[in-house]
């Protein structure tokens, strides 16, 4: 049986945009052993997956080379070193449409910044990752503590809740989805380009069993569409955690 284990990475396999722990990889390397091929799926671009999973391509128990990477909701697919595939928005939807998209987040960025401020503002607010659109009100370049003080400040004055409802109201969501990535940013792509995206394309659609684990699959949550699918499907399954120690606890029973 071709059986396949799903990981979110930030929240899931490392905290925050930090690197994977040894103790992460030597339990990827378990699963492994016991014939489970292990994708990271993740709304980040593969230069991040690359600087926080560091460690795997470092003499690491676990075999990087049949690791499936799948940044940008798996919309971008490598595997033994190699791109597989990647698809752009800009063919998907016009790229007027994704201009004006960029010029209302701008607008929004100087209300945020004309309202709190004293929100952390470290550059790189806006990055276009070619099949996703990601907004950092904070900016991309944040410190731990740069994050951890914005985190405290959207969960006092529900920001980015408060933003996505009025994103919804702006723009037409039968062409475009938004959710909130992390807990610092929105991820924009087109309708349909969530994290379920590559289980309708090869070499995906071969597993007799998948299982996903991830710690944002509530509603506005970037990894709820897979959750829901996989939770609801024969043989597969979907795990909801809140940090790796949980991860690790999802591991450890199915092991």
């Amino acid at each position: 049986m071709k059986k396949l284990f799903l990981f979110d990475m930030d929240g899931t396999l490392t905290p925050p945009r930090k690197k994977i722990n040894h103790n992460m990889i030597s339990k990827l390397a378990e699963l492994q052993k016991q014939s489970w091929e292990i994708g990271i799926i993740s709304g980040s671009d593969m230069d991040y997956i690359e600087q926080q999973c560091d460690k795997l391509f470092d003499l690491s128990p676990a075999d990087p080379r049949v690791i499936h990477f799948l940044p940008c909701n798996g919309t971008k697919y490598f595997f033994n070193f190699k791109k597989v595939w990647e698809y752009d928005m800009v063919k998907k939807i016009s790229s007027e449409f994704i201009k004006s998209i960029m010029r209302q987040l701008l607008l929004y960025q100087n209300t945020i910044v004309s309202i709190y401020n004293d929100i952390p503002l470290t550059g790189n607010f806006i990055q276009m990752r070619g099949s996703v659109l990601n907004w950092c009100p904070i900016g991309r370049n944040a410190s731990t503590e740069q994050r951890e003080t914005w985190i405290t400040l959207d969960k006092k004055h529900r920001i980015r809740e408060l933003y996505l409802q009025t994103f919804k109201k702006m723009f037409d969501t039968n062409l475009i989805t938004i959710k909130m990535g992390g807990e610092t940013s929105f991820d924009i792509y087109p309708k349909g380009w969530n994290k379920t995206f590559p289980l309708n394309k090869k070499p995906f659609t071969d597993y007799e069993k998948i299982y996903f684990v991830g710690d944002r699959c509530t509603i506005n949550g970037n990894d709820k569409e897979i959750y829901d699918l996989l939770k609801n499907k024969n043989n597969c399954d979907a795990f909801q955690v809140n940090n790796t120690k949980e991860t690790i606890s999802v591991i450890n029973k199915i092991l």
